[in-house]
């Protein structure tokens, strides 16, 4: 990187005369904020050379850094850094009664509640039909039904019936198209190979990924909420600052996952319908007891709503624990502190509009382990994987013909890395020679260790130095360009290990 770039020529001379200050930025929490103060020259670096640096520096601050730049960029701005609501609505305008909307589901995932909420306002009757084995007459039945009365048809899990998918490809072919049927078809899957292509070509397609971190996961679910809903509960303050700590505590147990066995033992496939049904339980449980029975609320969310997807006893006790952080009586007071620092509040109570406008404005974009009641250190492992699969995605949408800034092509790049390489391969060691010297002995067990090591090394180095040989010739042609060699290849343009 000092060798590729100018303002960076001099960084390593830098670090040794200021090592006790870089060891002070090394140690921040938070090393890309202006206040951290860099040594200078490098202390008014633009931020994506800084991105650069915090790469190699800091890898677990890229993304921070990454999402900072967005936020300021004044022909971006922070409304490309937060996802936008699924918009049903939209998909259901594109199609017709021949179109079908097919909706690609991934992990916690469930788009029921939204679509009967749509049902709801165009007044349309939905019949809903889980595939699986069985059910491919049940689902033919159904569609029939649905077109000769104008009706919605749900086929859920399109890709457990694969056997019934060319079945429904003629079915939808002999639809006739009509702009006036209230008939409409909606298709749910997760991603398959069997799902027909001219079913894809033609439908509307949507995907509801769950959002990343505290601020969109808290935003999707208040997006979601019914206006009317909301202000119809009997105890309006305990049921809005209630319903907050509901969502956060959803939105904090889905960002659990990414710490791996630190956040739960056996990661979790919570879904909407949890929240939609604690939400009505919340509701009913203020409508219908003078005092707010916490006890049984928090038996409810978290031993069987919540509760019932988690098998391990040890999670069911940090379930219970997270929890009653949400459901107590202090979340009743004005401005109660979730967090000690202050970071996260319960707003003042308001309209709906006021705490989508506090999640947009004031809630801090990036998630602070504190909330999760774990130390800073739990964040670095889970930031640099995230770190590494984002710049791995970027890697991998970069085209087979890219060249360099010196407009060599890539098999000239791949040339000059495997014969820069293979000169610098050390040669096979002797092992006989090395036997002789260190003779194996009862009394120095030393010497079979390293008779073994001397092998595996050589071994090694074999391999190594034969991949590069290899991938000179596929690149002149000489021998075919086989998967394996492909991805040694790959690795060694992107300057990974392979």
């Amino acid at each position: 990187m000092t060798d590729e770039f100018e303002v960076f020529k001099d960084l390593s001379v830098n670090i040794e005369r200021n090592l006790d200050e870089w060891e002070r930025i090394y140690n921040l929490q938070q090393p890309q904020e202006k206040d951290a103060k860099w040594p200078a020259p490098y202390n008014d670096l633009p931020m994506l050379k800084m991105a650069m640096f915090l790469r190699v520096f800091r890898p677990d601050k890229v993304i921070p850094i990454i999402q900072k730049m967005i936020v300021e960029d004044k022909e971006l701005g922070p409304q490309y850094i937060i996802p936008p609501p699924f918009d049903m609505d939209k998909s259901f305008q594109d199609s017709t009664n021949k179109v079908p909307i097919i909706i690609v589901l991934s992990p916690g995932a469930d788009p029921m509640a939204e679509l009967q909420k749509l049902g709801g306002i165009y007044k349309a009757k939905i019949q809903a039909i889980s595939l699986g084995q069985g059910q491919a007459e049940i689902a033919k039945n159904s569609i029939q039904f649905a077109i000769e009365n104008n009706e919605w048809v749900v086929l859920q899990n399109c890709h457990l019936c694969p056997s019934f998918m060319p079945t429904l490809e003629g079915i939808i072919d002999n639809i006739v198209e009509d702009k006036n049927s209230g008939f409409r078809m909606w298709l749910t899957s997760m991603p398959s190979p069997n799902f027909p292509v001219t079913i894809l070509q033609n439908g509307v397609k949507a995907t509801i990924e769950p959002p990343k971190g505290l601020k969109s996961n808290m935003l999707r679910s208040y997006l979601g909420i019914d206006q009317t809903e909301f202000e119809s509960c009997d105890k309006p303050s305990a049921y809005k600052a209630l319903m907050w700590g509901l969502c956060f505590f959803n939105a904090l147990i889905l960002e659990r996952r990414k710490f791996g066995p630190l956040g739960w033992n056996i990661p979790y496939e919570f879904s909407n319908s949890d929240l939609s049904i604690s939400q009505a339980q919340l509701m009913m449980f203020l409508n219908h007891y003078e005092n707010i029975p916490w006890e049984a609320l928090v038996y409810m969310v978290a031993e069987a709503n919540y509760g019932g997807r988690v098998t391990d006893p040890k999670d069911r006790i940090t379930i219970n624990v997270i929890l009653e952080e949400f459901y107590n009586p202090n979340m009743l007071k004005v401005n109660h502190k979730l967090v000690e620092s202050g970071a996260y509040i319960v707003p003042t109570e308001g309209e709906l509009t006021s705490y989508q406008d506090y999640l947009r404005e004031q809630m801090p974009a990036t998630d602070l382990t504190e909330i999760f009641g774990l130390h800073d250190n739990a964040e670095i492992t889970s930031a640099i994987n995230i770190t590494n699969a984002m710049l791995a995605t970027a890697l991998s949408l970069q085209g087979e013909s890219a060249a360099s800034g010196e407009g060599k092509s890539q098999d000239e790049i791949l040339n000059e890395i495997a014969t820069d390489l293979l000169k610098k391969i050390p040669k096979n060691f002797d092992i006989e020679a090395a036997s002789k010297k260190h003779p194996i002995k009862y009394e120095d067990s030393l010497n079979t260790v390293l008779q073994q090591e001397l092998l595996r090394y050589n071994k090694l180095t074999s391999v190594v130095r034969t991949s590069l040989i290899n991938v000179g010739k596929a690149i002149k042609g000489e021998v075919p360009l086989s998967q394996e060699l492909e991805e040694v290849c790959s690795s060694l343009f992107n300057n990974v290990v392979p």
